[in-house]
């Protein structure tokens, strides 16, 4: 075969799996079926708040740990600086021996430390955001983050986040970790140039998020309502980057169909496209039918 012809074929059987169409037809009899312990129900139809795929990366919590600790030590010297200018303006006011250059000395050290406070402030709001400008829900952040009870993500799509209010990370296996959205990040993706979310992840399996770790994403956007199915965890199967169902055509034949628009839920997979509600899929014995698809053929 030209290599033409090849990158066709390849480009067909992607566009399958894109449009959810079915890429195999197994055919089992009865006797087949029960051997394999083959058993199907019936798909329910459900809706999401209109998920889109994107990734989360897991952000060092480290930098702004610092930052904040370097704020409270300036906010301390800006306290004390203010207090000393005070008094020794008082003192200057009541007792001539006072220098008035010592007082004009205090004076400049409030001043200074009063603006190497408001510099720190704007470093938090510029670096960060607004979200995390209030002293009280940073402090109470940074105890989750440093308790390992959170993790901050910052969360980028190829279309954009416009609109996005909330987001899971999947991390497989059907498990996946909310993400609260506390706003815009302050700085573009290197590799897609689009703006970001910044967001803080907690649940029980935030203990997994390490620093720098990439993850997928699916994001949950205002105003978006999407119709699909929900499979049932026994019957969703992964392999090739893809996630499949098995769905029985009539008695003996049976179809591996690629889901796309995928949501995790704690009773299954939300799936946008691929299947319909009311299709049967195979719900017991759909890792045998993958074996049986994929065992070695005979040659005549």
């Amino acid at each position: 075969m030209m290599l033409g012809a090849r990158i066709g074929a390849l480009a067909t059987l992607a566009a399958m799996a894109l449009a959810g169409q079915a890429l195999a037809e197994v055919t089992l009899d009865a006797a087949a079926q029960k051997r394999l312990g083959v058993t199907v129900a019936p798909l329910s139809a459900a809706r999401d708040a209109g998920a889109t795929n994107g990734y989360a990366r897991v952000l060092d919590p480290v930098p702004l740990a610092t930052l904040d600790s370097d704020l409270q030590a300036a906010a301390a010297a800006a306290r004390a600086s203010a207090a000393e200018a005070a008094r020794t303006q008082a003192l200057a006011a009541a007792d001539a021996t006072v220098a008035r250059k010592v007082a004009e000395a205090a004076r400049a050290q409030a001043s200074a430390d009063a603006a190497k406070l408001l510099l720190l402030r704007r470093r938090i709001a510029l670096e960060w955001g607004r979200a995390f400008v209030a002293d009280g829900p940073r402090a109470r952040l940074l105890a989750e983050l440093s308790a390992g009870r959170a993790a901050l993500v910052r969360i980028d799509a190829p279309a954009g986040v416009a609109d996005v209010v909330g987001a899971r990370i999947d991390l497989g296996s059907g498990q996946s970790v909310p993400v609260a959205v506390l706003g815009p990040t302050r700085t573009a993706d290197s590799r897609l140039g689009t703006g970001g979310l910044i967001g803080v992840a907690r649940g029980p399996s935030v203990a997994r998020l390490a620093v720098d770790l990439t993850a997928p994403a699916i994001l949950s956007a205002k105003g978006r309502d999407v119709a699909g199915v929900l499979a049932p965890r026994s019957a969703v199967m992964r392999g090739g980057g893809a996630v499949f169902v098995y769905v029985r055509e009539d008695p003996t034949h049976f179809e591996r169909r690629v889901l796309t628009g995928v949501v995790p839920r704690a009773e299954g997979l939300f799936a946008a496209g691929g299947a319909k509600p009311g299709e049967l899929v195979v719900v017991s014995g759909a890792a045998a039918i993958f074996a049986t698809e994929n065992a070695p053929k005979s040659e005549d």
